[in-house]
């Protein structure tokens, strides 16, 4: 966790690390509306839920793992801003599936989830991460170069009520993604090292609003996006290079930004302890 403005090589100001934490490979984070911390931890198939400035080699405040909850290879993770649901993107869900998985608020333990959306006419077919957006529609994208909107509340085997695919989009083995308070979808693209928003609404064969992409971007290996109140743009890069320190880092861009643009900060170096980001958010 860095503070608002963090560049350069900076030492983060919490981090949460160690046997106690039940941290294993974690895949994506998320704060609710109190600021708990949500971690997706891909290898031991759990959630684990941390007090909000937690740091250092703490225990969860509240764990949702065992055969009832469905997870195996969880993923993306996003909290409903509405009612407090956890969601949770399941490479494999209860019939071996990708689905997404809602849990209430409070949820603990071995817990089954109140939701799933699971099944042919869903479209989940190589999920990777969730967002939600102020309605509680849920968004997924997957690297088949597409993303999913659901409605809010979908359970079963629905289809999505919005698909954003086709040339015109640039999507590009799509994997982070998140909203503005303006509903526009902001997506990073792994494969063409870009970022990609949409604007509210997006559907079928529609072109960006805007595209970061280019060499003086610094991007190489992008994985995750996340967007503050005043529309700044963080992407992180490195995930596929773990162990990589050059590669490992946060470029933010300017608000609006678009096209073959600099960075207007970049948070790099051994003190900021970040190796191969992937998921990341702002409080």
């Amino acid at each position: 966790m860095y503070p608002t403005g963090a560049t350069g090589n900076v030492a983060p100001i919490q981090t949460i690390a160690g046997g106690s934490t039940g941290i294993d490979l974690p895949y994506d984070v998320a704060l609710d509306a109190s600021g708990n911390i949500y971690v997706s931890n891909y290898d031991n198939n759990s959630i684990t839920i941390y007090a909000p400035g937690a740091t250092g080699n703490v225990a969860p405040i509240g764990r949702i793992s065992g055969s009832s909850t469905d997870l195996l290879d969880p993923e993306g993770i996003g909290i409903d801003p509405i009612n407090g649901d956890i969601d949770v993107l399941s490479l494999n869900g209860p019939s071996g599936n990708p689905s997404i998985l809602v849990f209430p608020p409070g949820s603990n333990g071995n817990v089954a989830p109140s939701e799933v959306i699971e099944g042919s006419k869903t479209g989940l077919a190589g999920p990777v991460f969730l967002a939600l957006d102020a309605s509680g529609n849920i968004y997924d994208s997957d690297v088949s170069s597409y993303v999913n909107v659901f409605a809010a509340g979908s359970t079963g085997n629905v289809r999505p009520t919005r698909k954003i695919k086709g040339g015109l989009t640039k999507l590009a083995i799509p994997l982070g993604l998140t909203l503005d308070s303006s509903s526009n979808l902001y997506v990073a693209n792994n494969e063409k090292s870009s970022v990609t928003v949409y604007a509210s609404g997006a559907n079928g064969n529609v072109s960006p609003i805007q595209l970061i992409k280019g060499g003086m971007t610094k991007l190489s290996d992008v994985h995750g996006v996340a967007v503050d109140s005043s529309h700044t743009i963080y992407a992180s890069n490195g995930a596929g290079e773990p162990r990589c320190t050059t590669c490992s880092f946060v470029a933010v861009y300017a608000s609006g930004a678009t096209g073959n643009v600099s960075p207007i900060s970049v948070i790099k170096g051994r003190r900021t302890g970040l190796d191969g980001p992937a998921g990341m958010t702002i409080h």
